[in-house]
């Protein structure tokens, strides 16, 4: 990657896009640097796309479109927002987030093996495989889907762990869809359809956004996806994005907070047939500045470099630490232990207080700069970036003997590639998915033994004994 013709050729993009915006514009280098970075991530993403499953390219198109393009946007674009504005001024702001961006792109694709990346020659494999055991898709999907329905019942302290058993009919579903079977997309659009409609009745869309964008990737490489349909569905996904946040809020208004006749869906159909007959409420002010703060993950980082170390002094792996302890002791042992996720520390770190009702985080770029400031929040995502690398490895590399892993690549990544998440957030579900998977793998491995065994017994029974006389 790092030397090949592609690599160059994608630098050249890059340094056209720089150039251009220092000729043609007044924008300061070091967001016109951020530009030229994300205009590489998106050619690299959108070249592998169909060709590969790589998990790296949606972590840093994600990351690299929330922390950089979504706060040049803010400082040189869009309106002035009360709320989500950004704290500290764009050279302050620019020289700590395109190094840190740049250092998490070294991490994530530094050649430390060349078994790192899945392409067609692993996809016959999983095939192959799956053609053999036909129903193995049939079965995790069918373990998802009762762990969603019976999750409702069950005590609070299990609700990680039938969250992660839930996810595991997305890994079913793409195992049918790389095995024979002649209703596989049928099936994926009734796993998809079902998570959109609970996705509608509880009002929360993000994790719904998100596993359509990881099953984009599956799709992708099972039907060899051409150029011109790249295009199409990254412009539809574009406006079907735009289109969820016009709604959200109105949708949440309406059912959160105000009694209705109406079910959820026959109020999300009718505001969803409202923004569709009427196309300019997307182009709004209100969408507008509303779409913007949600691309923006900056403005909280900015928040963190204006309160640190001016009102408090950073915590030099704190939060690190306290992650560590959390997730790798279980809550029996360690009953008191931290909670994953950000209020707590986005209270702290921006002095910036929050409704009960809403929680943020303050993302790896917040975290690593309120730890160790500038110079040690680039090692920090270094550090980080390089562990996810080493995981992909090794998952490609156990994919050598056991194929369909290559396929919980989205499952183990689920909570990596969103942009906003902590630490404590990210390895508390990459050390819950691993142990998951090694267990599911355990049982499935038992179990097969176990049938071949008494198959082979089966058939030793039946052999007809030869007559000695």
């Amino acid at each position: 990657m790092y030397f090949s013709a592609r690599a160059i050729r994608i630098f050249f993009i890059g340094l056209f896009v720089f150039t251009f915006f220092q000729v043609s514009t007044d924008l300061y280098f070091m967001s016109a640097i951020g530009i030229a970075m994300f205009a590489g991530v998106a050619v690299k993403f959108f070249e592998d796309l169909g060709n590969r499953i790589e998990i790296r390219d949606m972590i840093t198109f994600m990351s690299v479109l929330q922390w950089v393009v979504g706060p040049v946007l803010a400082y040189n674009f869009l309106p002035y927002d009360e709320l989500y504005y950004m704290a500290v001024p764009e050279e302050v702001y620019m020289g700590y987030i395109v190094p840190f961006s740049f250092a998490m792109i070294i991490g994530l694709y530094f050649p430390l093996a060349d078994e790192r990346i899945v392409n067609f020659e692993d996809v016959t494999r999983v095939k192959a495989y799956l053609a053999e055991n036909p129903m193995l898709g049939y079965i995790f999907t069918g373990i998802g889907l009762v762990s969603g329905f019976t999750s409702h019942y069950l005590p609070h302290s299990l609700t990680f762990l039938m969250f992660l058993l839930t996810n595991l009919q997305y890994v079913g579903v793409y195992m049918i869809l790389f095995g024979p079977s002649k209703i596989k997309w049928l099936l994926f659009g009734g796993i998809m359809g079902l998570a959109t409609s609970a996705a509608v009745l509880q009002g929360m869309f993000g994790e719904l956004l998100q596993w359509f964008m990881l099953s984009f990737l599956i799709v992708a490489i099972v039907v060899k996806i051409p150029m011109w349909a790249k295009i199409t569905m990254i412009s539809v996904g574009m406006f079907l994005i735009s289109l969820i946040q016009s709604t959200k809020q109105e949708y949440r208004m309406a059912t959160w907070y105000a009694e209705s006749s109406q079910s959820n869906s026959e109020i999300y159909q009718e505001i969803m047939i409202s923004r569709l007959s009427n196309p300019s409420m997307l182009l709004s002010q209100e969408t507008t500045q509303n779409l913007g703060a949600r691309l923006n993950q900056g403005w909280i980082i900015a928040r963190i470099m204006e309160h640190m170390p001016a009102k408090l002094q950073f915590v030099r792996g704190e939060t690190i630490n306290t992650a560590l302890m959390a997730a790798l002791l279980p809550r029996i042992l360690a009953p008191d232990k931290a909670q994953a996720g950000g209020r707590a520390n986005f209270e702290r770190f921006t002095g910036t207080p929050l409704p009960e009702t809403t929680s943020m985080d303050i993302s790896l770029a917040g975290e690593g700069y309120a730890n160790f400031g500038i110079l040690g929040g680039c090692a920090f995502i270094f550090l980080v970036s390089l562990f996810y690398n080493i995981i992909i490895i090794r998952i490609v590399s156990i994919s050598k003997k056991h194929p369909a892993l290559i396929l919980w690549i989205p499952f183990l990544f689920f909570q990596v590639m969103k942009a906003e998440t902590d630490f404590a957030t990210v390895f508390n579900y990459i050390t819950k998915a691993v142990l998951v998977c090694w267990l599911v793998f355990y049982v499935q491995k038992v179990v097969m033994s176990y049938l071949a065994k008494n198959k082979r017994i089966s058939v030793e029974a039946n052999r007809p004994v030869k007559n000695l006389s």
